[in-house]
């Protein structure tokens, strides 16, 4: 047994070794280089979409900086065309020059001509005070002939004829309120128009510099081209690299391991039987 054990001690050790260890793959640095990996081709892609384009109405151009922290920043400039940065100047000029003098658009209804809270009060008096020297001279006429005609004043007669003639004298004044009364609402509504066109005025005024604008616009769209979308591609895979290449050493770990056991266990055969054999024989056989 003795023996036994002088022998196996540096065949294991010797002949075939300890069995294999595989070293544990640092899977955090492979993802994190396999994240810096992905990052880099992902503003790679976008670099490759920036593309600065010029067109006879105008001009787009990327430029590209970095954060505090070291990040790539993009900004996109747009610019008009020479031929045109003038015409967009005066615009923008007569726009701020339109509204920083603005017209008071508003209809100012105390202004309008009023007929007052009597019909026709203003333009009425007009006409009675032509009116009157009229009815008074119709006065003095009708006295006169009631006298001749002897007819005296209080009479059943005289209060006849001068209902009838008060009656002439009140459709005289009636027409004048009418008709002073019409030419208040005429003067009215027209003093309203002549503020309400006032108004479109200064409205047009206000909104021809924003047409002019929007028509400028729409005719000076640059029609930029639409460039080919570069998709961002995922960088090497060192994770799974490093995960496939661990499974491979571990296999041939098991490998060895296994072949190395199964020639221990034959030598622990070989020398359970030389321990029963005639004296000698287990020495012959090796030095065969």
């Amino acid at each position: 047994m003795g023996g036994g054990g002088g022998i196996l001690s540096p065949i294991t050790n010797t002949l075939f070794g300890s069995p294999q260890q595989v070293a544990t793959p640092d899977y955090s640095s492979a993802a994190q280089q396999t994240a810096a990996g992905n990052l880099q081709n992902a503003q790679l892609a976008t670099t490759a979409n920036r593309v600065n384009q010029s067109t006879p109405y105008g001009s787009l151009n990327y430029t590209k900086s970095t954060d505090a922290n070291g990040n790539p920043v993009w900004s996109a400039t747009q610019s008009l065309a020479p031929e045109l940065q003038g015409a967009f100047g005066s615009l923008a000029n007569n726009i701020q020059n339109t509204y920083a003098n603005p017209v008071n658009a508003n209809i100012d209804m105390s202004q309008l001509p009023s007929y007052g809270i009597n019909p026709g009060q203003t333009y009425s008096d007009a006409i009675m005070q032509r009116l009157a020297p009229q009815l008074k001279n119709q006065q003095e006429s009708f006295d006169v002939k009631m006298a001749n005609q002897g007819i005296p004043i209080g009479s059943e007669a005289y209060n006849r004829a001068y209902r009838d003639f008060a009656q002439g004298q009140n459709d005289a004044r009636t027409s004048a309120i009418v008709g002073g009364m019409n030419t208040g609402l005429a003067a009215n509504q027209q003093a309203y128009n002549q503020q309400l066109g006032q108004a479109n005025l200064a409205m047009q005024k206000y909104a021809q510099p924003l047409a002019l604008l929007n028509a400028f616009q729409s005719g000076s769209q640059p029609g930029y081209v639409n460039p080919y979308n570069q998709a961002a591609t995922a960088g090497a895979d060192i994770t799974g690299a490093m995960g496939l290449t661990n499974q491979s050493q571990q296999a041939n770990a098991n490998a060895i391991n296994a072949q190395n056991n199964a020639m221990i266990g034959g030598l622990f055969s070989l020398a359970g039987g030389a321990i029963g054999a005639p004296k000698g024989t287990f020495t012959n056989m090796f030095k065969a």
